[in-house]
C-alpha cells in the first residue's frame, strides 16, 4: 500500500493513499448490506488501508453506526477516522454538541481524526461562520476529542478561496478528477492548498462513476495505451499524481472494486508525461462526447417518441 504523510503543526500521520469512502456500500433501497460491506472493509484494512470516510446522512443515517462496529474488533491506532458534522442538523454550537456526542458513541471511539464541516454553498458557509460552531469545534479539539479540524467543499473557487484563508485548517477535501479541473475548486483550488501547506483529501476521484465506465470514443487511449489497466485505475492515478494529495477517497461497491483499486495502491506509480498526454487526449474525447450527447437530447426534446432522459455513463464508484 501507498503511503504519504499529512504535516500539522503538532505532529503527522502516516496516512494510505486509498481511502475507503463508505458512502457506496452495497445494498438496495437506502441500506447496506452490511456482511458484505464489512468483508469489502476488512479486506482493504488487512491490505494496508488505514482512512475510513463516512459522513451522517449515508444510508439513512446508519453508515456511522455500522462503520462504528465494523471497526470496533481493531485496535484504535490501526486507522484514521474521518467524519464530518451535518451543518443542517446542528445549525449551532449546542446541536453540533449533541450530534458530535452522538457520533462518538456510534463509531465507539473518544476522539474522531479527521472533522469536517460539509459546506455545500455559500449559504451553508455563512451560516456556519455565524453559527460559532467553528469555535466550539476548535474547543473540541483544544479537548482532543478531535484531532484535526478541515472542510468538505462542493463549489467553485471564489467561495473555496474565502473558506481556505478564513483560518488555519489542518486539512481539506473536495472534489477533484481529470474531468473537474476547471470547474469546482479544480486546479487554483489545489494549487492555494498546495501552496497554503494545507493537505488535501480528494473525493470523487472517479467522479461518481462515470470515469470508470467510458464510452469507447474516449476509453479506446486508455485501452490503447495499457489494455490490462481499468478505467478507474487510470483516475486515481491521475488525482494520486499531484503530491499535495494525500489521501483519495473511493466509495468502493463491490468486492471486484476493491481489489481492483488495492492492486492500483499496492505498487502505486505516479502518470508519466507520456501517460498525462493519454489522459489529456481521453478527457477531451470525453468532454466533446459528452457535448453532443447534451446537444442531441436538447434537439430531441420536442420529439414525444424519445426517452428523454439524458445519456451518459453510469456507475456509482
Amino acid at each position: 500500500m501507498k503511503y504519504r504523510t499529512m504535516r500539522f503543526a503538532d505532529g503527522e500521520d502516516r496516512v494510505s493513499l486509498l481511502g475507503f469512502g463508505c458512502m457506496r456500500f452495497p445494498g438496495e433501497e437506502g441500506h447496506a448490506d452490511e456482511g458484505l460491506a464489512e468483508k469489502m472493509l476488512d479486506r482493504a484494512i488487512e491490505s494496508g488501508l488505514n482512512y475510513i470516510d463516512t459522513a451522517w446522512s449515508c444510508f439513512n443515517g446508519d453508515s456511522e453506526s455500522f462503520v462504528g462496529r465494523a471497526l470496533k474488533k481493531y485496535p484504535r491506532d490501526r486507522f484514521f477516522l474521518g467524519a464530518k458534522l451535518p451543518l443542517k442538523e446542528a445549525p449551532d454550537p449546542k446541536q453540533a454538541r449533541t450530534v458530535f456526542k452522538n457520533q462518538l458513541k456510534y463509531f465507539h471511539v473518544k476522539y474522531i481524526d479527521y472533522y469536517l464541516f460539509d459546506v455545500a454553498d455559500r449559504e451553508g458557509w455563512n451560516n456556519l461562520v455565524k453559527s460559532g460552531i467553528i469555535s466550539w469545534a476548535e474547543g473540541q479539539k483544544a479537548e482532543g476529542s478531535i484531532r484535526h479540524l478541515g472542510f468538505s467543499f462542493h463549489g467553485g473557487y471564489e467561495l473555496f478561496r474565502e473558506i481556505i484563508t478564513y483560518r488555519q485548517w489542518d486539512f481539506c477535501q473536495f472534489q477533484y478528477n481529470y474531468m473537474d479541473r476547471h470547474g469546482l475548486a479544480g486546479d487554483r483550488g489545489y494549487t492555494l492548498a498546495e501552496k497554503m501547506g494545507i493537505p488535501l483529501i480528494v473525493m470523487n476521484p472517479v467522479k461518481g462513476g462515470m470515469l470508470a465506465e467510458l464510452p469507447e470514443e474516449a476509453g479506446r487511449y486508455f485501452k490503447e495505451a495499457d489494455p490490462e489497466t481499468s478505467e478507474a485505475s487510470w483516475a486515481l492515478r491521475w488525482a494520486g499524481s499531484h503530491p499535495n494529495v494525500k489521501v483519495i477517497l473511493s466509495g468502493m461497491s463491490t468486492p471486484d472494486e476493491v481489489e481492483d483499486n488495492l492492486n492500483t495502491f499496492r505498487s502505486f506509480r505516479p502518470l508519466s508525461q507520456e501517460e498525462e498526454a493519454v489522459v489529456e487526449k481521453t478527457a477531451a474525447a470525453l468532454e466533446l462526447f459528452w457535448q453532443e450527447a447534451a446537444t442531441a437530447g436538447t434537439e430531441l426534446a420536442g420529439d414525444e417518441t424519445v426517452n428523454k432522459e439524458p445519456a451518459g455513463p453510469g456507475r456509482t464508484r
